[in-house]
């Protein structure tokens, strides 16, 4: 798409449609009101508060019949950055990071800085990568413009910076002015309040400004009547450009003292933060705050006019709406993510990290046998073929073959494995870490890398991204091979045409859209893979409500965190608290789960309601089938996981089995560990566990420590002397478990039974004068409360056999 079309600000027409008969009240003069007014959000009659609900959905859309026919913030951001992922391939796709570590040659990227400001180095590739990287920033400039921004153009601009606030404020006002001054260029940087090029005395004052507003955060900022800050987000783009540097050296120079010192971070970090501004000021206009509190009054009198007419709760169920959708935009814009204080939050996000890494080593093999099941009903839904589908994953899956996965880089849709390895699900602060917070904190630094590396290495990352782009390719093929079908010839067609006919309806897509959709180019990547890419429509507003509904709809498709879930599960707490910081210790692991639970089951009571049943009928009717193929799933998930441990496959002849393998293949796994013992994963308590994976790691700690302690204190107690004591509390077996279970990567599925026998069981020797017994004890409670062996016995140093499938139908006596 040529940027320089972009043109000016276009405003969308109302798209949801009046339920009240009228719409609200005209908004104040400088308002928008592009079609967020009250209206049908799917087909499911809610009891009042509907336009209360509608404001969780202009935050962040729900695939399925639960969607909303009109854009949201999240959807339109992750439309916009995938655009600009798309722009970038080349450069993406250069220096992304596959391990979770920094790439080879990755940090020496001063001959692409350099070109990007203007300098000839005569590096061809760097030049190229430059121009893919300043086509892009130009691109956004243009839709952040569009969109009611102001952010003129400047000739070899170069980078944007990042600032690191703790590093401002660690060197204090006069070194910092001292620092940037001589690296100014001042011809560049135009005085605001005068049109000239900066005095010296007219420079001291705005370099004295511009660290107040780093080292502050923004919070020098004046305010207004109404509480907003001067500096709209229309306009802050702008000020974070205020600094021109005169050279690329100088830019590094600065970037190494006071901000990022990886371009590729800064370029990345840069199109994602500008394309949430942009996403935020094309849904609420160029003074989001200002409408969002116009929006949030105007729901609440709505819901005071439905509950006078009748309507009982609706003021109860709006104020609930509003309190999720305040937080859901508290999260994605960031508000509710700045630490508190940021040792405690760089405490508890690496205590989160070393959890992640140490736990989900294994999480493929849960994920694999419901995957498919996932998938095939969203396909289902939207009228997608499923013949396909298993030959598109395995292509993106091939280590040995990138054609497929360099054809989905330039798809449109955003790549989720660039960005560091950003798993903002397991990484509740990494977009928020800065430089002057790895300086001071290593260990966090280091931590924070972990959780990336491990599920890289365990294929969860490759997997995962391969079925998002395995869904979204089968989408833009479904579009290119019914691009001669009229809408109305769709929905007199076959079963799958009724279906995608029905889809392009609910979200909002007229004969019109559909019209000019159809007369978009054919994308042929490579001879006979035909598409039809959203980024390729002319009509800039229809791509990208195209490839905001085909986002979203992947999320059904492969389930995962949601503002949603976050808001619901961490609320308004930011980190750096230690109620923020608890809240986000259970939080960890059940954001999956909330999401696909409350997706699922919103759908299938959607799904019976449409074809005439009760909420509750249609719910059971339509979630039953799903539940059972969900449950063999678990099943099969709950064996792989036993054989990677080294153990035989449950008996699957008892409730207790099927009751797990209900509760796995909801997601669940920690419940259906539950039913097995009478404690839960780690060797602790359910009680521990209730707390997340960080509640079992204190429980561990507090035991293998205070809990010795005591212990040694009652043996003492009792006339034993402290060598008595000290023997019989155990330390260097509850030492040897505690390493065990918390090392990470120590639950990586392809090397677990391995791992465990020939190192772990070994420390446990060294640490553990009773290993040998403890070993026997635990063979025997594994037959006596299981009804398993293993193929490879703990405390052996090599397999003593093949893995007994027969345990699973015919458990031995």
């Amino acid at each position: 798409m040529d940027p320089e079309k972009l043109g000016a600000r276009r405003r969308n027409p109302g798209i949801i449609e009046p339920v009240f008969g009228r719409k609200p009240k005209e908004p104040p003069e400088g308002y928008v009101d592009d079609g967020v007014v009250p209206g049908s959000v799917g087909p499911l009659k809610y009891d009042g508060a509907v336009f209360a609900r509608a404001l969780e959905l202009i935050v962040e859309n729900k695939p399925g019949l639960a969607g909303g026919r009109f854009s949201s913030i999240q959807g339109r951001y992750e439309a916009i950055r995938g655009q600009a992922d798309a722009l970038m391939a080349d450069l993406i796709e250069k220096f992304e990071t596959r391990t979770g570590f920094d790439k080879p040659g990755r940090a020496d990227l001063s001959n692409l800085v350099r070109e990007a400001f203007g300098e000839n180095t005569g590096d061809a590739a760097a030049k190229a990568l430059a121009q893919a990287w300043s086509g892009t920033a130009e691109h956004l400039r243009l839709m952040y413009n569009a969109a009611g921004g102001s952010i003129g153009r400047i000739e070899n601009w170069g980078l944007p910076q990042a600032h690191d606030a703790h590093a401002v404020r660690k060197a204090g006002r006069q070194k910092w002015v001292e620092f940037v001054t001589p690296r100014l260029d001042l011809a560049k940087m135009i005085d605001e309040t005068t049109g000239r090029p900066f005095t010296p005395q007219a420079l001291v004052r705005a370099l004295n400004d511009v660290f107040d507003t780093i080292s502050t955060n923004g919070l020098n900022m004046p305010l207004k009547n109404d509480g907003e800050g001067l500096s709209a987000l229309a306009r802050r783009r702008a000020d974070s450009r205020f600094l021109m540097f005169r050279s690329a050296d100088d830019w590094m120079a600065y970037q190494q003292s006071f901000g990022d010192a990886d371009p590729f971070s800064v370029m990345l970090g840069h199109a994602d933060e500008i394309a949430r501004d942009i996403a935020t000021m094309q849904v609420l206009g160029p003074n989001p705050a200002a409408q969002w509190k116009w929006l949030v009054r105007t729901a609440k009198a709505e819901a005071a006019k439905e509950e006078a007419a009748g309507v009982v709760g609706a003021i109860d169920k709006a104020e609930g709406n509003v309190v999720t959708a305040n937080n859901m935009l508290g999260h994605f814009g960031g508000e509710l993510q700045r630490p508190v204080s940021g040792w405690i939050a760089q405490l508890g996000a690496s205590t989160r990290n070393l959890a992640t890494a140490a736990k989900l080593g294994s999480a493929l093999l849960s994920d694999i046998p419901t995957a498919g099941i996932y998938g095939a009903y969203a396909r289902k839904f939207v009228g997608l073929s499923t013949s396909g589908d298993m030959t598109r994953l395995v292509n993106l899956l091939n280590p040995a073959d990138g054609s497929g996965r360099q054809t989905a880089r330039r798809s449109g849709f955003i790549i989720e494995t660039a960005s560091d390895g950003l798993i903002r699900s397991t990484n509740d602060n990494l977009r928020l870490m800065t430089v002057g917070e790895r300086l001071d904190g290593g260990f966090n630094a280091f931590t924070r890398r972990m959780p990336t590396a491990m599920l890289r290495v365990t294929g969860l990352t490759a997997w995962d991204a391969a079925r998002k782009r395995s869904f979204q390719a089968e989408f833009m093929g479904a579009l290119h091979d019914r691009r001669g079908k009229t809408i109305a010839d769709l929905a007199s067609g076959d079963t799958e045409d009724k279906a995608f006919a029905g889809w392009l309806k609910a979200r909002g897509f007229t004969d019109q859209d559909w019209a000019s959709i159809r007369a978009a180019p054919v994308w042929e990547p490579r001879p006979g893979a035909q598409f039809l890419r959203p980024m390729d429509i002319p009509d800039q507003e229809l791509a990208l409500r195209l490839a905001e509904a085909i986002t979203t709809e992947t999320k059904m498709a492969v389930p995962q965190g949601t503002l949603w879930s976050k808001a619901k599960l961490v609320g308004a707490e930011r980190p750096g608290t230690v109620w923020g910081e608890l809240r986000r210790n259970w939080a960890q692991f059940r954001s999956f789960n909330l999401t696909a639970t409350s997706l699922w089951v919103e759908e299938m009571a959607l799904r019976g309601q449409k074809g005439g049943m009760t909420p509750l009928v249609g719910t059971a009717a339509h979630l039953a089938p799903l539940m059972f193929y969900l449950t063999v799933g678990g099943a099969l998930a709950i064996q792989l996981r036993e054989i990677t441990k080294g153990n035989d496959p449950k008996p699957m002849n008892e409730p207790r089995f099927w009751a797990a393998a209900m509760l796995q293949g909801g997601g669940l796994g920690v419940l259906a560990d539950a039913i097995f013992a009478s404690e839960a994963r780690a060797g602790k308590s359910s009680q521990a566990a209730a707390f997340g994976a960080v509640g079992q790691m204190a429980a561990d700690a507090y035991d293998l420590t205070a809990g010795n302690a005591v212990e040694i204190s009652e043996g003492q107690r009792k006339g034993k002397t402290l060598g008595e004591a000290t023997e019989g509390a155990n330390i260097g077996r509850d030492a040897s478990k505690f390493v065990r279970s918390w090392t990470p990567g120590n639950s990586i599925w392809w090397a677990r039974a391995a791992w465990n026998r020939a190192v772990m069981d070994n420390l446990q020797r060294l640490l553990d004068p009773e290993a040998e017994d403890d070993f026997e004890r635990q063979r025997k409670r594994m037959k006596r409360e299981n009804g398993q062996e293993q193929w490879w016995g703990v405390g052996t140093s090599a397999p003593e056999r093949a893995p007994d499938l027969s345990n699973a139908i015919a458990p031995a006596a």
